[in-house]
Protein backbone atom coordinates (compact mmCIF):
# COMPACT_ATOMS: atom_id res chain seq x y z
CA UNK A 1 0.00 0.00 0.00
CA UNK A 2 2.84 2.41 0.78
CA UNK A 3 4.64 2.00 -2.54
CA UNK A 4 1.40 2.34 -4.50
CA UNK A 5 0.44 5.42 -2.50
CA UNK A 6 3.92 6.88 -2.82
CA UNK A 7 3.92 6.49 -6.61
CA UNK A 8 0.48 8.10 -6.94
CA UNK A 9 1.52 10.94 -4.57
CA UNK A 10 4.73 11.60 -6.48
CA UNK A 11 3.37 14.41 -8.70
CA UNK A 12 1.99 16.22 -5.64
CA UNK A 13 5.18 15.68 -3.64
CA UNK A 14 7.22 17.01 -6.56
CA UNK A 15 5.19 20.25 -6.53
CA UNK A 16 5.29 20.41 -2.73
CA UNK A 17 9.08 20.13 -2.57
CA UNK A 18 9.91 21.90 -5.84
CA UNK A 19 12.12 18.97 -6.87
CA UNK A 20 13.06 18.26 -10.47
CA UNK A 21 12.84 14.79 -12.05
CA UNK A 22 16.56 14.30 -11.46
CA UNK A 23 16.22 15.36 -7.80
CA UNK A 24 13.32 12.96 -7.29
CA UNK A 25 15.57 10.22 -8.63
CA UNK A 26 18.27 11.22 -6.13
CA UNK A 27 15.75 11.15 -3.27
CA UNK A 28 14.83 7.59 -4.21
CA UNK A 29 18.51 6.72 -4.41
CA UNK A 30 18.68 7.62 -0.72
CA UNK A 31 16.33 4.70 -0.10
CA UNK A 32 18.86 2.38 -1.70
CA UNK A 33 21.77 3.78 0.28
CA UNK A 34 19.95 3.13 3.56
CA UNK A 35 18.29 -0.17 2.62
CA UNK A 36 21.37 -2.11 1.59
CA UNK A 37 23.19 -2.19 4.96
CA UNK A 38 19.83 -2.82 6.65
CA UNK A 39 19.29 -5.87 4.44
CA UNK A 40 22.72 -7.21 5.30
CA UNK A 41 21.95 -7.00 9.02
CA UNK A 42 18.40 -8.32 8.50
CA UNK A 43 19.68 -11.51 6.86
CA UNK A 44 21.63 -12.41 10.00
CA UNK A 45 18.76 -11.38 12.26
CA UNK A 46 16.28 -13.47 10.25
CA UNK A 47 18.39 -16.60 10.79
CA UNK A 48 18.39 -15.93 14.55
CA UNK A 49 14.97 -14.39 15.28
CA UNK A 50 12.94 -16.09 12.56
CA UNK A 51 9.29 -14.95 12.43
CA UNK A 52 9.75 -12.56 15.37
CA UNK A 53 11.51 -10.14 13.03
CA UNK A 54 8.33 -9.65 10.95
CA UNK A 55 6.21 -7.65 13.47
CA UNK A 56 9.27 -5.61 14.46
CA UNK A 57 9.82 -4.68 10.83
CA UNK A 58 6.14 -3.80 10.34
CA UNK A 59 6.09 -1.34 13.24
CA UNK A 60 9.32 0.35 12.14
CA UNK A 61 8.28 0.60 8.50
CA UNK A 62 4.83 1.87 9.46
CA UNK A 63 6.42 4.72 11.39
CA UNK A 64 8.79 5.60 8.53
CA UNK A 65 6.00 5.47 5.91
CA UNK A 66 4.34 8.53 7.45
CA UNK A 67 7.37 10.78 6.88
CA UNK A 68 7.76 11.51 3.12
CA UNK A 69 4.42 13.31 2.89
CA UNK A 70 5.71 15.89 5.40
CA UNK A 71 8.66 17.02 3.26
CA UNK A 72 8.65 20.65 2.10
CA UNK A 73 11.98 20.72 0.26
CA UNK A 74 14.26 18.36 -1.62
CA UNK A 75 16.80 18.06 1.26
CA UNK A 76 13.98 17.17 3.68
CA UNK A 77 12.61 14.57 1.28
CA UNK A 78 16.04 12.98 0.78
CA UNK A 79 16.58 12.76 4.56
CA UNK A 80 13.16 11.23 5.24
CA UNK A 81 13.62 8.65 2.47
CA UNK A 82 16.69 7.37 4.34
CA UNK A 83 14.38 6.24 7.15
CA UNK A 84 12.10 4.56 4.61
CA UNK A 85 15.13 2.78 3.16
CA UNK A 86 16.34 1.31 6.46
CA UNK A 87 12.93 -0.01 7.42
CA UNK A 88 11.87 -1.34 4.01
CA UNK A 89 15.16 -3.25 3.76
CA UNK A 90 14.60 -4.86 7.15
CA UNK A 91 10.98 -5.77 6.44
CA UNK A 92 11.60 -7.22 2.96
CA UNK A 93 14.20 -9.67 4.24
CA UNK A 94 12.15 -10.59 7.31
CA UNK A 95 9.06 -11.50 5.27
CA UNK A 96 10.81 -13.38 2.46
CA UNK A 97 13.05 -15.36 4.82
CA UNK A 98 10.09 -16.43 6.92
CA UNK A 99 8.11 -17.38 3.80
CA UNK A 100 10.98 -19.47 2.47
CA UNK A 101 11.26 -21.25 5.81
CA UNK A 102 7.51 -21.97 5.83
CA UNK A 103 7.78 -23.46 2.34
CA UNK A 104 10.59 -25.76 3.45
CA UNK A 105 8.93 -26.86 6.70
CA UNK A 106 5.42 -27.46 5.33
CA UNK A 107 6.46 -28.61 1.83
CA UNK A 108 4.09 -26.17 0.16
CA UNK A 109 4.48 -23.38 -2.41
CA UNK A 110 3.13 -19.93 -1.73
CA UNK A 111 5.92 -17.49 -2.66
CA UNK A 112 3.89 -16.48 -5.75
CA UNK A 113 0.85 -15.83 -3.55
CA UNK A 114 2.90 -13.87 -1.04
CA UNK A 115 4.19 -11.52 -3.74
CA UNK A 116 0.67 -11.31 -5.20
CA UNK A 117 -0.40 -9.84 -1.85
CA UNK A 118 2.28 -7.15 -2.22
CA UNK A 119 0.97 -6.32 -5.68
CA UNK A 120 -2.63 -6.15 -4.44
CA UNK A 121 -1.41 -3.68 -1.83
CA UNK A 122 0.19 -1.52 -4.51
CA UNK A 123 -3.07 -1.73 -6.49
CA UNK A 124 -5.15 -0.53 -3.54
CA UNK A 125 -2.61 2.13 -2.62
CA UNK A 126 -2.23 3.47 -6.17
CA UNK A 127 -5.90 3.64 -7.15
CA UNK A 128 -7.06 4.71 -3.69
CA UNK A 129 -4.49 7.50 -3.54
CA UNK A 130 -5.46 8.75 -6.99
CA UNK A 131 -9.09 9.03 -5.89
CA UNK A 132 -8.16 10.66 -2.59
CA UNK A 133 -5.95 13.20 -4.35
CA UNK A 134 -8.82 14.01 -6.69
CA UNK A 135 -10.97 14.65 -3.61
CA UNK A 136 -8.31 17.03 -2.27
CA UNK A 137 -6.48 14.85 0.26
CA UNK A 138 -2.94 15.92 1.14
CA UNK A 139 -0.04 13.44 0.70
CA UNK A 140 0.78 13.68 4.42
CA UNK A 141 -2.70 12.42 5.35
CA UNK A 142 -2.61 9.66 2.75
CA UNK A 143 0.84 8.29 3.62
CA UNK A 144 0.22 8.79 7.35
CA UNK A 145 -2.91 6.62 7.13
CA UNK A 146 -1.01 3.95 5.20
CA UNK A 147 1.73 3.97 7.82
CA UNK A 148 -0.83 3.38 10.54
CA UNK A 149 -2.31 0.42 8.64
CA UNK A 150 1.16 -1.10 8.19
CA UNK A 151 2.00 -0.76 11.88
CA UNK A 152 -1.31 -2.26 12.99
CA UNK A 153 -0.71 -5.40 10.89
CA UNK A 154 2.09 -6.25 13.35
CA UNK A 155 -0.65 -7.33 15.77
CA UNK A 156 -1.80 -10.02 13.33
CA UNK A 157 1.76 -11.35 13.02
CA UNK A 158 2.68 -11.63 16.71
CA UNK A 159 1.78 -15.32 16.95
CA UNK A 160 3.54 -16.41 13.74
CA UNK A 161 6.38 -18.71 14.71
CA UNK A 162 8.46 -21.67 13.71
CA UNK A 163 11.25 -23.49 15.50
CA UNK A 164 14.47 -21.46 15.45
CA UNK A 165 16.75 -22.17 12.55
CA UNK A 166 19.66 -24.47 13.17
CA UNK A 167 23.21 -23.17 12.98
CA UNK A 168 24.41 -22.68 9.42
CA UNK A 169 25.82 -25.89 8.05
CA UNK A 170 27.87 -24.11 5.39
CA UNK A 171 28.24 -20.72 3.75
CA UNK A 172 25.78 -20.16 0.90
CA UNK A 173 27.16 -20.80 -2.57
CA UNK A 174 28.57 -17.46 -3.73
CA UNK A 175 28.50 -17.73 -7.53
CA UNK A 176 24.91 -18.99 -7.98
CA UNK A 177 23.65 -16.36 -5.56
CA UNK A 178 25.53 -13.67 -7.48
CA UNK A 179 23.89 -14.75 -10.75
CA UNK A 180 20.41 -14.83 -9.19
CA UNK A 181 20.94 -11.46 -7.53
CA UNK A 182 22.09 -9.74 -10.71
CA UNK A 183 19.11 -11.08 -12.67
CA UNK A 184 16.81 -9.90 -9.89
CA UNK A 185 18.44 -6.46 -10.11
CA UNK A 186 17.51 -6.22 -13.80
CA UNK A 187 13.93 -7.28 -13.08
CA UNK A 188 13.63 -4.76 -10.27
CA UNK A 189 15.02 -1.90 -12.37
CA UNK A 190 12.05 -2.41 -14.68
CA UNK A 191 9.49 -3.08 -11.95
CA UNK A 192 10.41 -0.13 -9.73
CA UNK A 193 10.74 2.17 -12.72
CA UNK A 194 7.20 1.40 -13.82
CA UNK A 195 5.82 1.68 -10.29
CA UNK A 196 7.61 4.92 -9.51
CA UNK A 197 7.23 6.86 -12.77
CA UNK A 198 4.05 5.60 -14.46
CA UNK A 199 1.79 8.13 -12.70
CA UNK A 200 4.15 10.98 -13.59
CA UNK A 201 4.35 9.78 -17.22
CA UNK A 202 0.56 9.72 -17.55
CA UNK A 203 0.12 13.10 -15.90
CA UNK A 204 3.01 14.99 -17.51
CA UNK A 205 3.38 13.41 -20.97
CA UNK A 206 -0.23 12.40 -21.72
CA UNK A 207 -1.92 15.19 -19.69
CA UNK A 208 -4.04 12.76 -17.64
CA UNK A 209 -5.98 13.75 -14.53
CA UNK A 210 -4.77 12.62 -11.06
CA UNK A 211 -7.45 9.92 -10.99
CA UNK A 212 -6.25 8.50 -14.32
CA UNK A 213 -2.55 8.85 -13.45
CA UNK A 214 -3.20 6.88 -10.25
CA UNK A 215 -4.39 4.02 -12.46
CA UNK A 216 -0.82 3.67 -13.77
CA UNK A 217 0.83 2.08 -10.73
CA UNK A 218 -2.54 0.61 -9.74
CA UNK A 219 -3.21 -1.35 -12.94
CA UNK A 220 0.44 -2.35 -13.19
CA UNK A 221 0.22 -3.81 -9.67
CA UNK A 222 -3.13 -5.42 -10.47
CA UNK A 223 -1.63 -7.17 -13.47
CA UNK A 224 1.29 -8.38 -11.34
CA UNK A 225 -1.07 -9.64 -8.67
CA UNK A 226 -3.21 -11.49 -11.21
CA UNK A 227 -0.16 -13.03 -12.85
CA UNK A 228 1.14 -14.23 -9.50
CA UNK A 229 -2.20 -15.73 -8.48
CA UNK A 230 -2.29 -17.72 -11.72
CA UNK A 231 1.37 -18.72 -11.29
CA UNK A 232 0.58 -19.97 -7.79
CA UNK A 233 -2.00 -22.38 -9.22
CA UNK A 234 0.32 -23.76 -11.91
CA UNK A 235 2.78 -26.54 -11.20
CA UNK A 236 6.33 -25.25 -10.79
CA UNK A 237 7.82 -24.53 -14.21
CA UNK A 238 11.45 -23.95 -15.06
CA UNK A 239 13.19 -20.89 -13.61
CA UNK A 240 14.74 -20.02 -16.97
CA UNK A 241 11.41 -20.32 -18.80
CA UNK A 242 9.66 -18.09 -16.31
CA UNK A 243 12.29 -15.36 -16.58
CA UNK A 244 12.37 -15.50 -20.39
CA UNK A 245 8.62 -14.90 -20.41
CA UNK A 246 8.94 -12.12 -17.84
CA UNK A 247 11.54 -10.21 -19.86
CA UNK A 248 9.78 -10.52 -23.23
CA UNK A 249 6.38 -9.49 -21.86
CA UNK A 250 7.90 -6.52 -20.04
CA UNK A 251 9.68 -5.36 -23.20
CA UNK A 252 6.48 -5.62 -25.27
CA UNK A 253 4.49 -3.65 -22.70
CA UNK A 254 7.13 -0.95 -22.43
CA UNK A 255 7.11 -0.39 -26.20
CA UNK A 256 3.40 0.35 -25.90
CA UNK A 257 3.93 2.75 -23.01
CA UNK A 258 6.85 4.65 -24.50
CA UNK A 259 5.12 5.21 -27.85
CA UNK A 260 1.59 5.83 -26.52
CA UNK A 261 -0.29 8.95 -27.56
CA UNK A 262 -3.34 8.20 -25.40
CA UNK A 263 -3.61 7.13 -21.77
CA UNK A 264 -5.57 3.95 -22.58
CA UNK A 265 -2.70 2.64 -24.73
CA UNK A 266 -0.14 3.39 -22.02
CA UNK A 267 -2.33 1.68 -19.41
CA UNK A 268 -2.63 -1.39 -21.65
CA UNK A 269 1.16 -1.49 -21.94
CA UNK A 270 1.51 -1.32 -18.15
CA UNK A 271 -0.86 -4.29 -17.80
CA UNK A 272 1.14 -6.39 -20.29
CA UNK A 273 4.44 -5.52 -18.59
CA UNK A 274 3.03 -6.21 -15.13
CA UNK A 275 1.62 -9.61 -16.07
CA UNK A 276 5.04 -10.71 -17.30
CA UNK A 277 7.12 -9.23 -14.48
CA UNK A 278 4.82 -10.93 -11.99
CA UNK A 279 6.97 -14.04 -12.31
CA UNK A 280 10.34 -12.48 -11.54
CA UNK A 281 10.54 -11.78 -7.79
CA UNK A 282 8.81 -14.93 -6.43
CA UNK A 283 10.75 -17.15 -8.82
CA UNK A 284 14.16 -15.72 -7.92
CA UNK A 285 13.53 -15.35 -4.17
CA UNK A 286 12.31 -18.95 -4.07
CA UNK A 287 15.45 -20.11 -5.88
CA UNK A 288 17.67 -18.16 -3.47
CA UNK A 289 16.00 -19.77 -0.45
CA UNK A 290 16.52 -23.25 -1.89
CA UNK A 291 20.19 -22.49 -2.59
CA UNK A 292 20.75 -21.25 0.98
CA UNK A 293 19.08 -24.24 2.63
CA UNK A 294 18.26 -24.62 6.32
CA UNK A 295 20.41 -22.47 8.55
CA UNK A 296 21.59 -20.21 5.73
CA UNK A 297 18.27 -19.19 4.20
CA UNK A 298 18.17 -15.68 5.65
CA UNK A 299 21.76 -14.94 4.68
CA UNK A 300 21.24 -16.28 1.14
CA UNK A 301 18.11 -14.19 0.69
CA UNK A 302 19.82 -11.07 2.01
CA UNK A 303 22.70 -11.59 -0.45
CA UNK A 304 20.32 -11.88 -3.40
CA UNK A 305 18.05 -9.12 -2.10
CA UNK A 306 20.93 -6.66 -1.69
CA UNK A 307 21.88 -7.14 -5.33
CA UNK A 308 18.26 -7.19 -6.46
CA UNK A 309 17.20 -4.12 -4.55
CA UNK A 310 20.11 -2.20 -5.98
CA UNK A 311 18.01 -2.44 -9.12
CA UNK A 312 14.69 -1.83 -7.36
CA UNK A 313 15.87 1.27 -5.58
CA UNK A 314 18.26 2.59 -8.21
CA UNK A 315 15.78 2.05 -11.07
CA UNK A 316 13.75 5.24 -10.44
CA UNK A 317 17.00 7.20 -10.07
CA UNK A 318 18.24 5.84 -13.41
CA UNK A 319 15.00 6.82 -15.11
CA UNK A 320 15.26 10.26 -13.55
CA UNK A 321 18.74 10.67 -14.99
CA UNK A 322 17.80 9.37 -18.46
CA UNK A 323 14.59 11.41 -18.50
CA UNK A 324 16.46 14.52 -17.41
CA UNK A 325 18.92 14.06 -20.28
CA UNK A 326 16.25 13.23 -22.86
CA UNK A 327 12.56 12.92 -21.91
CA UNK A 328 10.19 10.70 -19.94
CA UNK A 329 9.59 8.71 -23.13
CA UNK A 330 13.34 8.18 -23.34
CA UNK A 331 13.33 6.91 -19.77
CA UNK A 332 10.72 4.27 -20.63
CA UNK A 333 12.64 3.20 -23.74
CA UNK A 334 15.63 2.70 -21.45
CA UNK A 335 13.48 0.35 -19.35
CA UNK A 336 12.55 -1.55 -22.50
CA UNK A 337 16.24 -2.20 -23.21
CA UNK A 338 16.70 -3.49 -19.64
CA UNK A 339 13.73 -5.86 -20.09
CA UNK A 340 15.32 -7.31 -23.25
CA UNK A 341 18.53 -7.89 -21.28
CA UNK A 342 16.49 -9.64 -18.58
CA UNK A 343 15.09 -12.11 -21.12
CA UNK A 344 18.62 -12.75 -22.41
CA UNK A 345 19.67 -13.96 -18.92
CA UNK A 346 17.54 -17.12 -19.15
CA UNK A 347 20.46 -19.41 -20.26
CA UNK A 348 22.60 -18.24 -17.32
CA UNK A 349 19.78 -19.11 -14.91
CA UNK A 350 19.37 -22.53 -16.51
CA UNK A 351 23.05 -23.26 -15.84
CA UNK A 352 22.76 -21.96 -12.27
CA UNK A 353 19.82 -24.22 -11.48
CA UNK A 354 21.73 -27.19 -12.91
CA UNK A 355 24.79 -26.41 -10.79
CA UNK A 356 22.92 -26.11 -7.49
CA UNK A 357 20.08 -28.53 -7.93
CA UNK A 358 17.66 -25.62 -7.27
Amino acid sequence: MFWGGWAACLPAIQRQTGASEAQLGLALLCVALAALPAMLAAGRLADVLGARLVPIGLVLFGAAATLPGLARSFPQLALLMLAVGVTTGLLDIAINAHASRLEAVHRVRFMDGLHAAFSFGVLVGGIGTGLLRRAGAHPSWILGSVGLVVAVTALANRGSSLPSASAPRRAPIARPLLVVGLVLALAFVVESGLEGWSALFLERVLNSSPAVSGLGPGLFAGAMATGRVFAQKVERSSVAGRMLLAGLAAAAGLVLVATAQHAIVALAGLVVAGAGLALSAPTLFGLAGRIGGEGGRGSALSTVAILGYLGFLAGPALIGAVSGASSLRGGFLFLCAVAVLLAACAPALRRTVGETGG
